[in-house]
C-alpha cells in the first residue's frame, strides 16, 4: 500500500497542471459555470495548491491531515465576487468526482489492485471533505460578519440624533424594535446625546410600528438614563396603544412631558 500511496502522491504533484486543465473544463461544462478568464485562472491556482496538499496528505496520518490547512478559497476571492457557497461546493465536489475517475484509470493502467485504489478513494474523499469543511466555515463566517456590519449600519441610520436648536435635539425612531436595536440605543446613541451637550431630547415615536411590553420597558429605561445625565426627555407621537401599555405595566409616567408632534414642541419652546 505504501508504494501505491507514493505512486499517486507523485502522480498528483507531477501531473497537477494537465489534470486541472482537463478536469476544470469538464466541471465548467457540467455545471454550466461559464467561467470568465479571471475566475478560471483563480480556480486553477486554487486547485493547484489543493492538489499539492492532497499529494502531501496521502503520505500523512489521519491526525496530521486534520491539522493541515486544507481550505480552498483562502483569500476569499470567490466570496468577494459574490459566488454562492452552493457553487463552490458543487465545483469542488464535481472536480473531485472527475479526479477519482482519473486516478482509477491510472491505477488500472499500473495494475494496482482494486482494494488499494478504493483506499486511495477514501483518502481523497476525506481530504476534499476537509477542504470543503474549512471553506464552508470561512464562507459562513465572512457572510455572518457582513450581515452584522450591515445590521450595525442600519442601526446607526435608524436612530439619528438631529439637533434642532441650541441644546435641543430630536431622536426620531422609525419601524419595529427588538432587543438588539433597543440595546444599541441605550449603549451607543444615549452616550452620544450626552456628548453633544443636549439639555432637551425629543423622542419622536410616531414612526414606531409595534410597541409591546419589551419595547415599552426599553424606552422608559432610556428616559431614566437621560434623567440621570441631566437631560430632559420629551416624547412626541405617543399613540393610545403606547399609553395603554405603559399603564398596564405600571410604569412611572409621572413627569413625562408629551406632545402630539415635534412641531408642537418647537412652538412651545419658542414661546
Amino acid at each position: 500500500m505504501t508504494e501505491t500511496l507514493l505512486f499517486f502522491s507523485s502522480y498528483l504533484e507531477e501531473k497537477k497542471e494537465s489534470l486541472i486543465n482537463e478536469l476544470l473544463e469538464k466541471v465548467d461544462d457540467d455545471l454550466d459555470l461559464n467561467l470568465n478568464r479571471t475566475d478560471r485562472l483563480e480556480h486553477k491556482d486554487l486547485l493547484k495548491n489543493l492538489l499539492s496538499q492532497v499529494s502531501k496528505a496521502l503520505l500523512k496520518s489521519r491526525e496530521q491531515k486534520e491539522n493541515m490547512e486544507l481550505e480552498y478559497d483562502k483569500n476569499s476571492y470567490f466570496w468577494k465576487r459574490g459566488s454562492s457557497l452552493k457553487e463552490m461546493v458543487e465545483t469542488l465536489s464535481t472536480f473531485r468526482l472527475y479526479l477519482m475517475k482519473k486516478l482509477k484509470a491510472e491505477g488500472v493502467k499500473k495494475n494496482i489492485i482494486e482494494k488499494d485504489i478504493l483506499l486511495i478513494y477514501e483518502q481523497v474523499v476525506f481530504i476534499f471533505d476537509e477542504a470543503l469543511r474549512h471553506t464552508t466555515k470561512e464562507f459562513n463566517d465572512k457572510t455572518k460578519e457582513m450581515i452584522e456590519t450591515v445590521e450595525n449600519e442600519i442601526l446607526e441610520l435608524g436612530a439619528p440624533i438631529v439637533p434642532i436648536k441650541n441644546a435641543v435635539a430630536v431622536l426620531p425612531l422609525v419601524g419595529s424594535f427588538h432587543e438588539k436595536r433597543i440595546n444599541h440605543i441605550l449603549n451607543n446613541v444615549i452616550p452620544k446625546v450626552a456628548g453633544l451637550e443636549v439639555e432637551i431630547l425629543v423622542i419622536d415615536l410616531s414612526g414606531v410600528h409595534v410597541f409591546d411590553t419589551f419595547v415599552a420597558h426599553g424606552f422608559f429605561e432610556m428616559r431614566k438614563i437621560l434623567s440621570l445625565l441631566g437631560i430632559k426627555t420629551i416624547m412626541t407621537g405617543v399613540r393610545p396603544d403606547l399609553a395603554q401599555t405603559a399603564v398596564q405595566l405600571g410604569l412611572d409616567t409621572q413627569g413625562i412631558q408629551t406632545f402630539n408632534s415635534v412641531k408642537d414642541v418647537l412652538e412651545t419652546l419658542d414661546k
